[in-house]
């Protein structure tokens, strides 16, 4: 199999592949991209087992061909050819791949393509559109609050469900660690029903990527197909098919939608300034990092005080100014928590509803009513 590719569009389709190859695996086909051409198009795969990815770009292909070769090798000649374009030429019998441009030459020895994993095929259950820049800005807000290790699987991966309620349908994006819990609900104006799929932070991010690429490129729409256990994406990029498909986390995410979690009502209200509660966190945090990061706030009046109380370093305390409605109180989080949430906002200001001292906090963008962060108080 012999084809001409360029070099700038080949670099940008190993760097979206390499992101699916396995990084720790003992089987060395896993470290492998799986090249395919036919007599109209170039394809490439990888996979970890718990994502894939498949490109497939028109090309013209003289003969029929395929190989796997190493993805950090492969990358790596790309990146130091200077040229324009390169030639590919795959000898499935002898297992090698040749890569030419005017002034380089290389050959690599890769491994059958027979012995690739086939790429799983999602049987349709649900299916639904979006605009591919929604979908990164929404994973971008909820997937900091989840970690990759959990004692619970489902606390492992975003949340995305559709959910009626009694006016319209509601698409929702949800992440937690059990600690704080981000969501991001917006009405959705499509046909499909109500359905809930868990999605494993790693592979979510690394599809939140193939967005971005798609959105740098003027797609604007992209396909979700999900089946029982499988999800695809499918962006369509100018002459570009890109497909990621990802295993689901099986189990029932937490019911979260109660008062008791995530409550509606609350007794004080503060909006801030978000810059100045990040920059007075910072100067807290350098006596608390190594407890849980710990602050305490104060609302009163007009003002936020933020507090580290009696720690083995010292103490500190700062002040800033903010709206202050209803009740006095004070209590103490994770400030870590409340910077990540600070840094995935677009308003200059955010609100702080709280029930009492002992009671989750809702954080929201002044700016922003679809959108809500949840996070359990500290006792020092």
């Amino acid at each position: 199999m012999k084809v001409t590719l360029q070099v700038a569009q080949l670099n940008d389709i190993l760097d979206l592949v390499s992101r699916f190859v396995s990084k720790h695996s003992t089987l060395q086909i896993l470290e492998n991209i799986y090249i395919k051409g036919t007599m109209d198009s170039l394809i490439f795969r990888a996979t970890d087992m718990e994502k894939f990815v498949e490109i497939e770009i028109p090309g013209k292909v003289s003969n029929e061909g395929a190989i796997t070769v190493n993805a950090r090798t492969f990358t790596d000649i790309i990146k130091s050819i200077d040229e324009k374009e390169v030639e590919l030429n795959i000898d499935s019998a002898k297992e090698t791949m040749s890569i030419k441009s005017p002034s380089d030459s290389f050959k690599i020895k890769g491994i059958s393509a027979n012995e690739y994993v086939a790429l799983p095929e999602v049987v349709k259950v649900h299916s639904l559109s979006l605009e591919s820049k929604l979908f990164s800005q929404w994973v971008e807000k909820v997937e900091y609050a989840v970690t990759e290790k959990n004692f619970s699987p489902v606390l492992t991966g975003v949340l995305i469900k559709i959910k009626k309620d009694s006016k319209t349908n509601n698409l929702i994006f949800v992440g937690t660690d059990s600690f704080r819990l981000a969501e991001y609900k917006i009405p959705y104006e499509g046909s499909s029903p109500e359905m809930s799929l868990i999605i494993p932070k790693t592979n979510i991010n690394e599809i939140k990527k193939l967005a971005d690429y798609a959105i740098s490129h003027k797609a604007e729409s992209m396909e979700i197909t999900m089946s029982e256990n499988l999800v695809s994406f499918v962006f369509n990029v100018e002459n570009m098919r890109i497909m990621a498909t990802s295993l689901l986390i099986q189990g029932n995410f937490p019911e979260y939608d109660n008062e008791n979690i995530m409550p509606t009502q609350h007794n004080t209200k503060i909006i801030v300034d978000k810059d100045q509660l990040d920059k007075s966190i910072k100067k807290i945090s350098i006596l608390t990092k190594d407890i849980n990061n710990y602050i305490a706030l104060q609302g009163q009046q007009d003002k936020l005080f933020v507090t580290s109380g009696d720690t083995d370093k010292g103490d500190a305390k700062t002040e800033i100014s903010s709206v202050f409605e209803g009740q006095e109180v004070a209590f103490g989080l994770n400030g870590r928590y409340v910077s990540d949430f600070i840094r995935s906002i677009g308003s200059s200001e955010l609100v702080m509803g709280i029930v009492a001292s002992d009671k989750p906090i809702i954080f929201t963008d002044k700016d922003d009513s679809h959108y809500k962060y949840v996070v359990r108080p500290l006792v020092k």
